[in-house]
């Protein structure tokens, strides 16, 4: 029985999501900065699990991380939430494969997160990590400075690159498009 909710669970997710479209957009940086609100470079603070029924619906289980640090766009100190589909609340497990991978948001990592507003998501929750797994970048400290992991292609970070050198994309690409 439990099976049957978690696949009723995803099914729904899917067509919510997606719109009932089965595909995943490849991002560059550019499309990733016009649709998000801000990215955050930081250490992630806190990380909690909440659930929500949207209304004729089966439980959803949802990710709720909280980052201390700078925001990319703006260059000011900022404390965000950014939640994300999946984990487990009460003992309960929803994994959803677009999800991150429980290393990339541990409590205290480093991270890029590129968030934006989410709607229908439950009362405790109104951004999102965008793009899911995509819209989370793990970083590492180097003798020329923190540099952001890059996924590889398709993704809106690629390859790897220094957190001054990616804030300084951000601003241009920001710049143009105005």
């Amino acid at each position: 029985m439990k099976t049957l909710r978690w696949l009723l669970a995803a099914a729904s997710m899917l067509l919510l999501v997606q719109g009932g479209s089965a595909c995943i957009e490849e991002l560059d940086l550019a499309k990733m900065i016009s649709r998000t609100d801000s990215a955050v470079h930081g250490t992630i603070t806190d990380v909690r699990t909440t659930a929500f029924t949207p209304e004729d619906e089966v439980q959803l289980i949802y990710t709720i991380l909280t980052i201390q640090g700078e925001d990319l766009f703006t260059g000011q100190p900022t404390t965000v939430e950014a939640a994300f589909l999946g984990g487990t609340y009460q003992g309960e497990s929803m994994t959803i494969t677009s999800m991150p991978a429980p290393a990339d948001y541990r409590l205290g990592n480093d991270v890029v997160v590129f968030r934006g507003a989410v709607e229908g998501w439950g009362p405790e929750i109104d951004h999102c990590v965008y793009a899911s797994m995509g819209g989370i970048f793990r970083t590492v400290d180097t003798k020329k400075g923190v540099v952001v992991l890059g996924k590889g292609e398709g993704f809106a970070i690629d390859g790897n690159v220094r957190v001054s050198a990616l804030k300084s994309s951000i601003s241009a690409l920001r710049q143009e498009a105005k």
